[in-house]
Parts: C-alpha cells; sequence; structure tokens
C-alpha cells in the first residue's frame, strides 16, 4: 500500500477509535479489510462492527469526517463515503437467523464473537479491535489467520451453504481472486448445495448480483471454468460440456479484449459484459427468454442484450459471406454493434479477414464517417425535413467511408446529383 494511503488509513481508524471512545462504544474493524491487511493487499473499503448502535454511530462518525451516510435500518447497517475515496461499512454487531434456504436473514443485536460467527469463510471471520484496553488485538475465533497463510477456503459450520447458497459463487472468487484453495469439506458441502438445487431458492436478482461480481474478478474466465466444473450453469439453464463452442470462445475472449485496448474504440467495453453475452447469446431464442427470466434482469439490460443478441446474428451472417465486403458495408457491420457484442464477435468469428475488417473499421472508415453537412445545410438547399434525410445522410456517410467523396463541395454536389434533380 503506498504510504499515503497508509497514512490516511492509520488517521482514519485513529478517529473512528477516538470516536468509540468517547461514546464508550467497542468498534472492531472486521472481515475483507483484516484479510487484505494480513496478506499485504491495497483495500479502501473499510468494514466496522459496532457493539452497540451502528447506525448512531455511523451518523456521528459522519458528521465528525463530513462523510456522507446511508442507513438500512432493517439490518442495523450503514454506508459512509468519504471525500478521499475511504468508503466505511457500519454494521451493529448482530446474529442472523434465515427462516429458509437462500432467504434474507433476520436480525438480532448481539456481542463480536457470534457475530463474527455468521461469516461466510474463516478468512472474513477476522477482526481488529480499535479501542478500549485491548486496542489493535487481532480475533481469530476460527483459525482464519491460519487458513489464510495455508491459502485454503472453509466455511465455519456445515450448515453455511444451506443458510445462504451465495457463499458457493462467493467461494469460488476468493479462490480464484487469491489463487487459494477450497477446503475438500468445504468442496464437499458446496457439491451436497448444487446437488439438492439449493442456487433454486435464490432469488433472481441475488443470484445475477453473484454472477455479475463473479464476472467482474480479475480472472473472469477461471471463475466460469470452476463454475462449469461444478455443473453451476445448469442453474442458468445452461449446460456446458468439455466440447461446447461457447467454451472455445470464451476462452479467445481475452486476446480478443488485449487487441482491443490497442485499437482506439470509441467506448471500451464492459468486460463482465462480453463474458455474459458470450455465454448466453448463443442459446436458442427460448432458452435465452428462459435464462432472462430466471436472472430476472431489469427491461434495460434484457433490452440491451436482445439488441446486441439481434446485431450480432446479422453481423455474424454477413461476415461469413464468401465475398469481399465494401468499406461501406464494413462500416454499416460494426457502427451498430455496442463494443461488448463487437467484442464477443471478433471471438466467435476470429480470422484473419474479420480481424483486418475490424481493425479498418476504427482506425480509418469509423473517422472518415462524419459528413460535412448537416440538417440545416440540407433544409437551406431547398429540402423539407423527414425521411428522407435519413437517406441522403446514409448516402454522404457510404461516399465518405468509400471515398467517393473529400470535402464538403464534393457533399453538396452529391446530395444535388442524387436528390434534387
Amino acid at each position: 500500500m503506498k504510504k499515503h494511503l497508509q497514512k490516511d488509513l492509520m488517521a482514519l481508524l485513529e478517529a473512528i477509535a477516538r470516536i468509540a471512545d468517547r461514546e464508550h462504544l467497542s468498534v472492531y474493524v472486521v472481515g475483507g479489510f483484516v484479510r487484505d491487511l494480513l496478506i499485504n493487499i491495497q483495500n479502501l473499503d473499510v468494514d466496522i462492527v459496532v457493539e452497540g448502535d451502528g447506525i448512531g454511530f455511523a451518523e456521528m462518525l459522519a458528521r465528525d469526517l463530513k462523510g456522507r451516510v446511508k442507513s438500512h435500518v432493517k439490518f442495523g447497517t450503514a454506508v459512509i463515503a468519504l471525500e478521499n475515496g475511504f468508503r466505511i461499512d457500519v454494521a451493529t454487531a448482530r446474529v442472523e437467523f434465515y427462516p429458509r434456504p437462500g432467504a434474507l436473514p433476520e436480525v438480532e443485536r448481539s456481542l463480536i464473537e457470534p457475530d463474527l460467527s455468521r461469516r461466510d469463510f474463516t478468512i472474513n471471520s477476522l477482526a481488529i479491535k480499535l479501542n478500549g484496553k485491548e486496542a489493535f488485538l487481532l480475533l481469530d475465533y476460527f483459525n482464519g489467520e491460519r487458513d489464510l497463510k495455508d491459502r485454503v477456503i472453509r466455511v465455519l459450520h456445515n450448515l453455511s451453504f444451506i443458510e445462504d447458497p451465495c457463499r458457493i459463487f462467493r467461494a469460488i472468487r476468493f479462490e480464484q481472486r487469491f489463487e487459494f484453495r477450497i477446503g475438500k469439506q468445504t468442496e464437499a458441502f458446496m457439491k451436497s448445495a448444487i446437488k439438492d438445487n439449493l442456487i433454486d431458492q435464490l432469488s433472481g436478482t441475488r443470484l445475477m448480483n453473484e454472477f455479475k461480481l463473479l464476472l467482474k474478478e480479475p480472472n473472469p474466465i477461471r471463475c466460469i471454468d470452476r463454475m462449469r466444473g461444478l455443473s453451476l450453469f445448469q442453474c442458468f439453464g445452461l449446460d456446458m460440456p468439455d466440447d461446447d463452442a461457447r467454451w472455445v470462445v470464451l476462452k479467445q475472449i481475452e486476446s480478443v479484449l488485449a487487441w482491443a485496448k490497442m485499437i482506439p474504440m470509441p467506448k471500451e467495453p464492459e468486460i463482465w459484459f462480453v463474458y455474459f453475452q458470450g455465454l448466453f447469446l448463443p442459446l436458442k431464442e427460448l432458452a435465452f427468454e428462459k435464462a432472462m427470466e430466471r436472472l430476472h434482469l431489469p427491461a434495460r439490460v434484457r433490452d440491451r442484450l436482445r439488441s446486441d443478441r439481434e446485431c450480432f446474428i446479422r453481423a455474424k451472417r454477413v461476415l461469413g459471406e464468401a465475398r469481399d465486403l465494401k468499406p461501406s458495408e464494413i462500416y454499416d457491420i460494426f457502427s451498430e454493434l455496442s463494443p461488448e457484442a463487437m467484442t464477443l464477435l471478433l471471438a466467435v468469428c476470429s480470422s484473419e479477414r474479420v480481424n483486418k475488417y475490424a481493425t479498418l473499421f476504427f482506425t480509418q472508415y469509423h473517422p472518415a464517417a462524419q459528413t460535412a453537412l448537416k440538417g440545416g445545410d440540407l433544409t437551406r438547399m431547398g429540402m423539407k425535413p423527414g425521411p428522407v434525410f435519413q437517406a441522403v445522410f446514409k448516402t454522404l456517410r457510404d461516399a465518405r467511408v468509400n471515398g467517393q467523396v473529400k470535402s464538403r463541395e464534393e457533399e453538396i454536389s452529391l446530395v444535388k446529383a442524387q436528390f434534387l434533380k
């Protein structure tokens, strides 16, 4: 961690400790922050637990540190955002009861040890007390420090995945992010929960949130491979055997993303969404719609996926033709694709010809497509606004891309010749 961040962090923790002492509360920094601190990974998200009124403490903390606070009364939690980039998650020490597998928990106040006992994995059950006589003492009730040293992901009890099947996805995330391994007993619990279809108890929203986080990991392809090995994709209505063409495409995406960094794309693709599309776009229409329904995707995301799917299929069909394409045809193919759909298309249609077309689009055809004439110019030339404007600009754009016109004067001549006779 950089020195100025270390200094800011220590100042923040000292401020939290001072306020805790002033209010006669015991406050602990917990979870992922402590885990990352022990393995020397920078983490600006500080998680603290208060034995007492966590929301009240968060409001005092926000006032003193001039931060913004947002509270969640039902769970006794709050989030404070500070101007220096730090984020503080504040929680009331609590125990949780799960009325059924996959349901959100019901909570009651508690002390720190019962609070830590409800954590997902031992490496996330560590805490450091920030104030009082035992300030900066590491609390490790479940051998989390040992598991960090052994590089193992282990649950705290055998009902962990039954209480919250989301932990299956988190186990994969942590395993791949830190290059740890899931313990044998923990993996057996995971497989049992998957076999018993406990993931079906999760709402589509929770399932999608966990899946999205997994695809946002630094190495999503390894996470996908682990999910595939555990037959998790069946929970999404997907079947991915070892010879599945999708798997070949997913592995190809990484090299396409590396290529995209060297090309002046107008907008960078959202990496997680590229992999998401790679999993779902190849499905047949009915299976695709069922998968979208299972994940309870917002309407805007579904519309985005459907649009990308249509453009992807159309572009794939044209690029599959044996004939050479004119510059304007290449422009038409690639200009209607989102950055994510384009990345996926290049992974699916990987060839020297298609790669050449994509490079020409970004380096030559896209910059050349800007026309000099605008709507006002056409009106002044005597044209009435309407659908014809679209045809005019398509003609001008094609002519620009194909190198047939290169100036404003040549555009005017083209419009006069084709639209003002």
